[in-house]
């Protein structure tokens, strides 16, 4: 009996060794556990989403955040920062490094009233993260202006080009080659271009992403970001110019539509802002004399449009409905040159009209014949020929 209960108390004794190193083995995969779900806490918390990493570029006050809804699948960023402006930026930055072509998009919206009106909401491709670094963006400003702004190198000074649309929702950056644009997208969610492209050398890999900037020091913005999507893709054979930022989705082909912009220059800072865009040719605008109108020729006609922008019209030349991108102003500001083809022999001859439009009077009488130049007091045109003489005096 005696032996019996030794080796009763001999077994008890292993299986609460078992017992022990079962309850130490548990408690370890535990542990193991939480500090696993800590790590991929934090690499989620540090990698959101689609992107790598984010944090401030450039010297902040506040630190900014990024908190990533997987389940809606967006993006809130928190974001301090004096501005992104002149030579330097500061602000709160996701990003992914990508090459070759690429295609940012999203969905931007401000949260709560904001201190500035200027706060930015930013898609960015970018140099480095280096606060001078050369970079383009898509800018959306808490007051609704929407801009393409670039660095053209470290250290330079930042430039934009104003869209001529206000607070739109969904913002595209393309980048194809050298070549930058803004795209933005109209009230049927279809994507227009919004600028003319600007060009900017930049070493690949490049940092790709989204960012905010409160534009006061003091101050932590916040903005919202769905439906993000970044698409790259290696860079392809691109036409020359400006034309190779054109297609936001695809190589460019033949077929590839043709957009022309319309854009005015300050010659103090050399910043663009767009008078207008059309995805088709018009050409060679001339200023009206009040400074406040434009005119260019398309399909034939002469249009005009406020320098502010709107919806051209078109100048009645009367049965001139060819005309070529050969016209001018009076230097009184009361008459308009023309070249036009739609007569004879539909070769281009010179003729004259009303500032706000009339029936054509001819001035060349051979043709062709393309309208130069105009003297300054009005009495003598210039115009290019075949074997004729290049100008003539009119009444």
């Amino acid at each position: 009996m005696k032996w019996q209960w030794k080796k009763f108390a001999q077994r008890a004794g292993a299986v609460a060794k078992i017992v022990a190193v079962a309850g130490i083995l548990a408690i370890a995969f535990t542990a193991g556990n939480y500090i696993a779900a800590q790590k991929a806490a934090l690499q989620g918390a540090n990698s959101p989403g689609i992107f790598e990493a984010h944090g401030d570029v450039g010297t902040v006050l506040h630190p900014g955040s990024v908190e990533y809804d997987a389940a809606k699948q967006t993006y809130t960023i928190a974001g301090s920062g004096e501005n992104m402006w002149f030579a330097k930026d500061a602000f709160h930055f996701a990003w992914k490094k990508a090459s070759g072509d690429v295609t940012l998009t999203a969905d931007i919206s401000f949260l709560g009233k904001g201190a500035q009106e200027h706060r930015k909401a930013v898609l960015m491709v970018r140099q480095s993260l280096d606060a001078d670094s050369a970079y383009a963006d898509v800018a959306l400003h808490g007051n609704g202006l929407t801009s393409l702004q670039y660095r053209d190198e470290k250290g330079a000074a930042t430039h934009e080009i104003p869209a001529n649309v206000s607070a739109p929702k969904r913002l595209r950056l393309v980048k194809r080659g050298a070549y930058f644009s803004m795209w933005l997208a109209d009230e049927r969610g279809k994507f227009q271009l919004a600028s003319g492209a600007t060009r900017i050398a930049l070493q690949e890999p490049l940092y790709v992403g989204i960012g905010v900037c409160s534009h006061d020091a003091n101050v932590v913005e916040k903005a919202l970001f769905s439906n993000v999507s970044i698409e790259a893709q290696p860079e392809s054979p691109h036409m020359e110019g400006e034309s190779a930022a054109t297609n936001p989705l695809a190589p460019l082909t033949p077929s590839v539509t043709l957009y022309s912009v319309l854009e005015t220059i300050s010659i103090d800072s050399s910043d663009r802002r767009v008078v207008y865009i059309a995805p088709h040719r018009f050409e060679a605008p001339n200023w009206m004399p009040d400074g406040m109108m434009l005119l260019f020729n398309r399909n034939g006609g002469i249009e005009k449009i406020p320098l502010a922008g709107g919806t051209p019209q078109v100048l009645d030349t009367g049965f001139a409905t060819r005309c070529n991108n050969d016209h001018l102003i009076s230097p009184d500001g009361t008459q308009l040159g023309i070249s036009d083809n739609s007569q004879e022999n539909h070769q281009s001859l010179v003729y004259i009209v009303p500032i706000g439009g009339g029936a054509p009077r001819r001035i060349t009488q051979k043709s062709p014949s393309y309208l130069h130049g105009w003297s300054r007091d009005g009495k003598t045109l210039a115009f290019g020929a075949t074997a004729i003489s290049t100008s003539t005096p009119f009444p």
